[in-house]
């Protein structure tokens, strides 16, 4: 009773409370009930909804691959257009093509290995039919084009509607083309956007968890999101923080 009390606190108390429990489940709870996930020489493909999940998710995990040779790839599924008040949307969203490049390059992965659909941001879940099948069907071509061997994805639970639509159209895509390929789930939104339920929470109903290490990287994954310029008015520090940690946290279903 205590615990759904709290959830309907005022909002600054809330947001600390919130604070307070994803860095429980990060720095403790997680990396004790996570195995620990070998980087290997897989070819990978990473797919973010928007310019700076990548980086977010599982920055660590893209530099610690590309330092060792191994090809990866990221496909941008929306446009990022309204992530911006006072710019406008066709000119936010060139800026955040040049930022995603630029974060991408810093972490080791040229500009030939990314690819923009450009669907419109905040909208995956309202897109038509006809527009969902072209999307599945670019993805499909992407995937049977590279053939990854394994892929990621946002968490299916990501507590973002564009997040969990890329997970949805992602796997589509992978039935649809016949590509065999281990299927990892990054987190971004999930923990800071759960109810303040801590001790309520069944880690199982999330996917086996795999933690790696990343502290190596550390410095390249902060520079990449530096970057990203036109998002740092959008997060509270302590948000993006929760990200700097040295280790990244991937979900198999």
């Amino acid at each position: 009773m205590y615990l759904q009390k709290i959830s309907f606190l005022p909002g600054k108390l809330s947001n600390i409370l919130q604070f307070i429990q994803a860095e429980i489940l990060f720095d403790w709870i997680l990396p004790q009930k996570s195995q620990p996930l070998t980087v290997t020489q897989k070819s990978t493909l990473v797919f973010s909804p928007h310019q700076d999940d990548e980086t977010l998710g599982c920055g660590g995990l893209i530099a610690l691959k590309r330092e060792l040779g191994v090809p990866v790839k990221v496909v941008f599924i929306t446009d990022g257009h309204k992530s911006y008040l006072d710019i406008k949307p066709e000119d936010i969203v060139q800026v955040r093509k040049q930022e995603a490049q630029e974060a991408l390059n810093i972490l080791g992965v040229p500009s030939s290995d990314i690819y923009f659909i450009d669907q419109p941001d905040g909208e995956l879940r309202q897109i038509s039919d006809e527009q969902q099948l072209h999307t599945i069907n670019q993805l499909v071509q992407i995937l049977q084009s590279f053939q990854p061997e394994e892929i990621y994805v946002p968490h299916q639970k990501d507590k973002h509607p564009d997040h969990e639509a890329t997970y949805d159209l992602v796997k589509d895509a992978l039935n649809k083309s016949g590509i065999k390929a281990q299927l990892f789930q990054y987190t971004v939104w999930l923990f800071w956007g759960m109810p303040l339920l801590l001790f309520r929470l069944n880690l199982e109903k999330l996917g086996q968890s795999y933690v790696v290490s990343i502290k190596s990287v550390l410095e390249k994954k902060q520079r990449a999101f530096q970057v990203y310029r036109s998002q740092h008015h959008i997060f509270a520090r302590s948000f993006i923080g929760r990200f700097f940690k040295p280790t990244e946290i991937f979900f198999k279903s």
